[in-house]
């Protein structure tokens, strides 16, 4: 990137600095930013209501293109724990103009991004070089998309010949979590494969499923990845909760996560001991979009979350199976024309006041383009707003610089 490239600074509190996009635009002629979206196919409102947000419902195989599928949170019974309401469709559509109206480049989506109230952490890199960068560069709560953790310490078993991705895996009452997902309604004894597993952890967000596989590759196999991938401060992921234990912390047994943020690590396990002697009694409706708790969740930066997406793509060669793990659910609000990724990974996540979007993507002659998209908000009576806009910012930081351009609306004047 030129040193002269124009950059924008808004508040000095959130350090933000923007640049003009550079090889994208000039590896191909035509465009090279695209995607593949989301439509408005929907959740039941029960996993809705106590999700760590999900993304899509997975198909038999990855989807790619302008195919629509499900988008994490946006629903119209969408519920409390993906930080939305019942309500939440009505609320936003006198504000869907200015909520999914394009943004006109990296200057307006980093101005954009910080109307958001709350903190925002935002990264686009472009061949790790940044586009655009905002807020403090500090850890901000993850909700779901610490799952990718959990799939790189998967990918790194595989490599080392413990686990296979066809292996059997078989469903324990003590796997059993909250939705998002499907396989919390299994019998005990189900049974899929390891691979199955993975899919659904990061395409539909399936709790019960990383919970499984948590319990497969042991808690500080999937601490040691935080590590290993680069996580600037893995502590903050020690001990690595599973969603189970998160939902009995928070709701379950409020009192056992008492002052979970002033517990030294050791004091924690001791804590996740005992809350693993307890049932799991919580209905689907108990949590809801109001009980904040930014003490319990799985923490990183921007950054980390970057070179975590990178380099689980950057495996796809040694592992075929991950295409369809990572690049099932394209996480896009609307379809854009003349797609330039051939790979296109997405996860994101939500809790009460927490909404998270991350991309990475991949071009046929080597150019990436990785964001991050963090949001913590005490606002959660317009949650499903700021997701939204969240997710189309998401979606004009891929294609913003290239000849892509979202897909015009045939129905539209």
């Amino acid at each position: 990137m030129s040193s002269d490239m124009p950059q924008c600074s808004l508040s000095p509190s959130r350090r933000s600095s923007v640049a003009m996009p550079g090889t994208l635009a000039q590896r191909r002629p035509e465009a090279l930013v695209s995607s593949v979206v989301t439509d408005s196919r929907r959740l039941p409102a029960a996993a809705a209501l106590t999700l760590l947000v999900l993304t899509s419902c997975a198909e038999d195989g990855p989807q790619r293109g302008n195919q629509f599928l499900p988008l994490e949170g946006d629903s119209a019974d969408s519920g409390p724990l993906d930080g939305g309401t019942q309500n939440d469709d009505a609320a936003a559509e006198g504000a869907e103009e200015d909520i999914l109206e394009p943004a006109a480049g990296f200057e307006e989506i980093a101005q954009r991004l910080e109307a958001l109230p709350g903190e925002v952490e935002a990264l686009v890199l472009e061949d790790e070089q940044a586009l655009l960068q905002l807020g403090r560069q500090e850890a901000a709560p993850l909700a779901s998309v610490a799952k990718l953790y959990v799939l790189a310490a998967l990918v790194d078993a595989v490599d080392s010949g413990e686990v296979g991705w066809q292996d059997t895996m078989t469903l324990a009452e003590e796997h059993r979590s909250l939705p998002a997902g499907t396989l919390q309604d299994q019998a005990e004894g189900y049974t899929t494969s390891v691979h199955d597993v993975a899919i659904r952890t990061i395409s539909i967000s399936d709790n019960t499923g990383t919970d499984m596989l948590l319990d497969l590759l042991g808690r500080a196999r999937v601490e040691q990845a935080a590590a290993d991938y680069g996580h600037h401060e893995p502590q903050l992921l020690q001990p690595f909760l599973s969603t189970r234990e998160m939902f009995q912390l928070r709701w379950g047994y409020p009192e056992l996560g008492a002052g979970w943020e002033q517990l030294q690590e050791a004091e924690r396990r001791e804590v996740l001991e005992e809350v693993a002697e307890r049932p799991l009694e919580l209905d689907p409706l108990d949590p809801t979009g109001e009980d904040l708790d930014f003490g319990i969740d799985w923490y990183a930066s921007a950054q980390d979350i970057a070179q975590l997406h990178q380099a689980l793509a950057a495996r796809e060669q040694d592992h075929p199976e991950l295409r369809a793990v990572l690049t099932t659910s394209p996480g896009l609000p609307e379809p854009v024309e003349d797609p330039w990724w051939d790979w296109l990974s997405f996860k994101g996540g939500g809790l009460p006041g927490v909404a998270t979007a991350t991309w990475h993507a991949m071009g046929p002659e080597g150019a990436e383009r990785t964001v991050v998209l963090l949001l913590r908000t005490e606002d959660t009576e317009n949650i499903a707003e700021h997701r939204a806009e969240l997710r189309s910012l998401g979606l004009d930081a891929l294609i913003t610089g290239t000849d892509t351009q979202r897909q015009e609306n045939e129905d539209s004047g």
